[in-house]
């Protein structure tokens, strides 16, 4: 019972942005830009001291181009850089440095003239650096960064509301994860051997996930504002360390609502892991360290506007 860690951490950000979108017939350009100041103290009441200050900056930009066709297609492709500041020391005591980021993207977006309707098409490649990982290859109790991970991956997404009251969404997603540039640890043997996560899948990250909602609402008669929905939640399964030494089984949820309008009065009832089903969400070592995921929750609100 030993305490294994007792922290307080102050952190503070600032950022400027300016972005603007340009016309030109059917084209749109969007330029976009920020310069962010972080500055964060950790006090370590174990130690009864302060950790190094750390005090980072970085300017980041954004650029987006999208052609709106008369059909309702808009193909479009865009690149936007990340800065996310990081408190705190690695196993090693060192100060965590912020983790950086850059994405290209390109796309498709239709919306049927005609029809409320709207479909997305996307592809991506993502490049992280700097994450902060736990439990590495060898040493399931790290903390520290990783040089790069690299998701590359298509999405596809597409909502309908038709006029029989019935309202469809449904979302999918591949993805291809990796670990692009590792952090070597050195096992504590007698060979001393050095071995690495490079080239292994991230733990946690499933490669396909998808979603099914339907709702329908009561547009007329007695019942009329009434409505009710379903849907499910499938997410793949994953690894349950950087090793790759095992994995975490896929699973399939299933959520539902009932909401119910009358005047100026809203009533929402909505069930989330309908069947209270116990799984293991994710996992980061094999001794100890995976999580059960969270089981039925029933959210109410009543909601009132005059």
């Amino acid at each position: 019972m030993t305490p294994y860690t007792d922290t307080d951490t102050t952190q503070s950000q600032v950022g400027l942005y300016a972005q603007d979108q340009i016309k030109l017939g059917n084209w749109r350009l969007t330029l976009g830009g920020r310069q962010d100041w972080a500055d964060a103290k950790v006090h370590d009441n174990l130690a009864g001291a302060f950790g190094p200050r750390q005090k980072d900056d970085a300017f980041t930009s954004r650029a987006g181009l999208l052609y709106l066709a008369d059909n309702g297609l808009a193909p479009y492709v865009s690149y936007s850089e990340s800065f996310q500041p990081v408190s705190g020391p690695d196993s090693n005591g060192n100060p965590l440095v912020p983790e950086t980021g850059k994405q290209y993207e390109a796309g498709l977006k239709y919306q049927p003239v005609g029809w409320n309707a709207f479909v997305t098409v996307s592809a991506f490649d993502l490049a992280r650096q700097n994450v902060v990982r736990y439990g590495g290859v060898g040493a399931p109790n790290d903390i520290f960064q990783t040089g790069e991970i690299r998701s590359r991956g298509i999405e596809l997404e597409a909502v309908a509301s038709l006029d029989s009251g019935f309202d469809f969404r449904a979302a999918y997603t591949y993805l291809d994860t990796e670990i692009t540039k590792a952090t070597s640890i050195t096992v504590d043997d007698d060979s001393g051997e050095t071995i690495s996560d490079e080239g292994n899948t991230p733990f946690g990250v499933p490669e396909h996930a998808a979603s099914l909602w339907a709702n329908y609402t009561v547009g007329s008669g007695k019942l009329e504002g009434f409505g009710l929905g379903a849907g499910i939640r499938y997410v793949g399964s994953t690894f349950g360390d950087d090793a790759n030494t095992f994995k975490v089984p896929a699973v399939t949820l299933v959520d539902a609502a009932l909401h119910y309008e009358w005047r100026n009065a809203e009533l929402n009832l909505n069930v989330s892991n309908l069947f209270d089903k116990r799984y293991v969400a994710s996992c980061y070592a094999e001794s100890f360290g995976c999580f059960y995921g969270e089981g039925r929750r029933i959210n109410g609100s009543v909601k009132y506007t005059w």
